[in-house]
């Protein structure tokens, strides 16, 4: 099989705060002593190279013509030397070796993108440097080296990755390839670790020789990024993100204090967390410390929550450094230090979340936005230093606040104490924010593109040609959430699969039988939430009473009312808000679901799927809706009339929707888009321009091909009594195609549903 060509090993990376400083000489690469060579080449003689799989024998198609000779192995190697065309390089199976098995990053940097990796489609293992044998290189086709010293046996393993066709990857989530950035003055925690310069210097210089050795490089910031370009002109960009459990975990431990979303009242403490684990982080806290102690002694409510060491108490900060806070040490609570997979219940404690970072400092400017996405998960709001990716991910006043001066820090922390409506709205839309950019399902797309990136020309094309058409794509907005109180709430905090929202406005003469159609299903756990939106008619208490009745049939009953009526948009987007499953069924209130319609719905969607709709029949007060005989298709005579009746495509969408609301949605893919749009002057289209959205980020759609559910036709329905009203729709047309010019309806005018 030939080689890849690899790219000349370049000069040290200059600082990333300046592209143009003139880079460092490097260290010379001592060559290795005439025994090592001997026995290296010795392995390779008795480690054979991987073979090449058979070739058929190929026929012309032609019957006339002599068939095709079958082409060996050799004789391709041959023509590969020769300058022929060259056997096709296909990626499968990637191998992550670990050069720091013991330590929290493994979990980010190894086995979550391991787990990305087979959720694109790969096959793919974690290995430990130490343990990696020629069996693990032989099987992988991709092998990635995250914070790996250069070594005699590092050097065995690149050998015999170059040897079977290996291509390799270095990953880093630090700027651990720069020796000269080992100094006190830089990295803080070099002091407060009791390591030495030295020591941390070599560390940086192995790790840099193992980048020299690899073809590519990946990492999880731009600022790192940028400064790995300097070695690789290839490097992909995976951020740190959470995992399935993570979640979970995260929303449990929320709900275990409240329903999400809503102020609860709790012990009537603010608690404002610093969730450091390593005591490398002194510089970081130093210059908040007398602000935070000025915080604490004006608000009496207020909390400051440290950790410590589990045995010895001994304090993760170096509090003899921080003499500031020793008139407020009443307020300080410590907490023991917790293994990484019950961190998010610590998260999930506070009511702010902390990040300090030593902003201007090259090293602590290029560290991940992990503080902000983890304390987001568990419903905490943020304050962050105002470093590059803090900037890019936090909605300075929305999602988060950025604070850089003791001032900005003071008035931050006090207007998120003094303010918990503002504290609670912030943390759930910095919820909303990270759902998809640090989620499993955008890292498994990043991933793919990555991976098929290094299969060959025209993949690597086509990838590039993806990754920066998805790059030129504005952010989305966050999910308007209108204004809503909660009327009922039961929560037996169990674990449900699937949220049915049923949304309403005056409908109490149909209410019940969607609720009843929702109990009927045949999911044994399952989360229900009503959103009435202003009704004037009995749906309120319909729905309330009805719900105090059922609640052994629910994992969780909500009912939320909109303070004012927000209109379809608004009350579908109060409903997602409230769900705490990933998978959501939309029901309006005068439809219905047939028994088997979430569990089958589910059971169609893999983890990548944003959302699958049913087949839906149409009925009236006179029992099934019979299709039009004169219509220009071809059908059975006396053959129900059917929505969603066609498979997924998206282009499909370019000349109207064929998707009825009634579909099961993932929360990440409608808060990757930004929810349904809220606008009572477009209202009615709501869920096609979900689609229209979805379809331009490329988050597919399943089509399952049963009746699930059936469509009321009625003359008081939305479609009927707005959407499909000349003057209305024309309002309607316009606001969609601003929102997505490529669509070209081919049925503008008004068509009102029969009834």
């Amino acid at each position: 099989m030939p080689r890849r060509t690899r790219p000349p090993e370049q000069t040290e990376p200059p600082p990333i705060a300046s592209p143009h400083s003139k880079p460092p000489v490097p260290d010379a690469v001592s060559i290795p002593p005439l025994w090592f060579r001997a026995g290296r080449r010795l392995k390779r003689i008795l480690c054979p190279p991987r073979s090449l799989p058979p070739v058929q024998e190929k026929t012309d198609p032609d019957e006339n013509s002599a068939p095709f000779s079958p082409v060996t192995a050799p004789e391709a190697e041959a023509e590969a030397e020769a300058g022929a065309k060259p056997v096709p390089f296909f990626v499968r199976r990637v191998l992550f070796v670990a050069g720091e098995p013991d330590t929290p990053g493994v979990l980010y940097r190894c086995y979550r993108n391991a787990a990305a990796a087979r959720d694109a489609g790969f096959d793919a293992r974690v290995q430990s440097c130490a343990a990696v044998s020629y069996d693990d290189i032989h099987w992988a086709d991709v092998m990635v080296f995250w914070r790996v010293e250069y070594s005699g046996h590092v050097s065995t393993i690149f050998d015999l990755a170059e040897a079977e066709n290996v291509l390799t990857v270095f990953d880093a989530d630090d700027i651990v390839f720069v020796p000269h950035y080992a100094r006190v003055d830089m990295i803080d925690g070099i002091r407060s670790i009791g390591a030495t310069e030295e020591r941390i210097e070599r560390c940086f210089s192995e790790m840099r020789r193992t980048f020299l050795r690899c073809d590519q490089g990946s990492t999880t910031t731009a600022e790192l990024l940028f400064a790995m370009h300097s070695l690789r002109p290839v490097v992909h960009l995976l951020p740190n993100v959470y995992d399935t459990l993570s979640l979970k975990r995260a929303r449990m431990a929320l709900r275990m204090r409240g329903e999400p979303g809503c102020v609860n009242a709790g012990d009537g403490l603010v608690r404002i967390g610093y969730a450091t684990g390593s005591r490398t982080h002194q510089r970081d806290f130093a210059p908040i410390c007398p602000t935070i102690a000025e915080v604490l002694r004006q608000r009496p409510e207020a909390r400051l929550v440290l950790f410590r060491e589990p045995v010895t108490h001994r304090p993760v900060l170096l509090m003899e450094e921080f003499p500031s806070l020793i008139p407020v040490q009443g307020q300080i609570e410590w907490r023991d230090m917790v293994p990484l997979e019950e961190l998010q219940d610590e998260f999930a404690r506070f009511d702010i979340s902390i990040a300090p970072l030593e902003t201007g400092n090259v090293f602590c400017e290029a560290k991940s936005e992990i503080k902000f996405f983890e304390a987001a998960l568990s419903g905490a709001a943020t304050v962050a230093s105002p470093t590059g990716p803090f900037q890019r991910v936090i909605r300075h006043g929305e999602t988060g606040f950025l604070a850089d001066s003791p001032t900005d820090w003071y008035d931050a922390l006090v207007a998120l104490i003094d303010n918990p409506e503002r504290r609670v709205r912030m943390a759930r839309d910095a919820y909303h924010s990270v759902l998809w950019p640090f989620g499993p399902q955008a890292q498994a797309r990043r991933m793919k593109l990555a991976l098929t990136s290094m299969s060959g020309d025209e993949a690597a094309a086509l990838a590039g040609e993806t990754r920066l058409a998805r790059d030129r794509l504005a952010p989305s907005a966050l999910p308007v959430i209108p204004a809503s109180r909660t009327l009922f709430h039961h929560d037996a905090l169990g674990e449900a699969s699937v949220t049915v929202v049923i949304t309403s406005y005056n409908y109490e003469a149909h209410l019940l039988d969607a609720l009843e159609s929702v109990a009927a299903q045949t999911l044994p756990i399952l989360d229900l939430i009503v959103v009435d939106d202003g009704s004037s008619d009995g749906s309120v208490v319909l729905a309330r009473t009805w719900m105090e009745r059922h609640c052994d049939r629910f994992n969780r009953l909500i009912l939320r009312q909109s303070m004012t009526n927000a209109g379809l948009g608004g009350a579908r987007n109060i409903g997602m808000d409230a769900a705490e499953t990933v998978h959501v069924m939309q029901l309006d209130a005068d439809n219905t679901l047939r028994p088997e319609a979430c569990e089958t719905l589910l059971a169609s969607m893999d983890d990548g799927t944003a959302y699958a709709y049913p087949l839906i029949a149409c009925f009236n007060e006179n029992g099934p809706v019979l299709m039009d005989m004169s219509a220009d298709i071809h059908h059975q005579p006396g053959a129900p009339e059917l929505l969603g009746d066609l498979p997924f495509n998206p282009l499909s969408l370019v000349s109207g929707n064929r998707i009825d609301a009634m579909a099961m949605v993932t929360k990440w893919a409608w808060a990757a888009v930004g929810g349904y749009y809220v606008s009572r002057e477009a209202m009615g289209w709501e869920d096609f321009d979900l689609w229209c959205s979805l379809a331009e980020r490329g988050l597919p759609g399943h089509h399952v091909p049963r009746i699930l559910a059936d469509y009321r036709q009625h003359e008081t329905s939305m479609t009927n009594a707005s959407t499909e009203k000349e003057a209305h729709k024309a309002h309607v047309v316009a606001f969609v195609q601003a929102r997505h010019p490529w669509i070209r309806l081919s049925a503008e005018r008004a068509k009102p549903r029969k009834s």
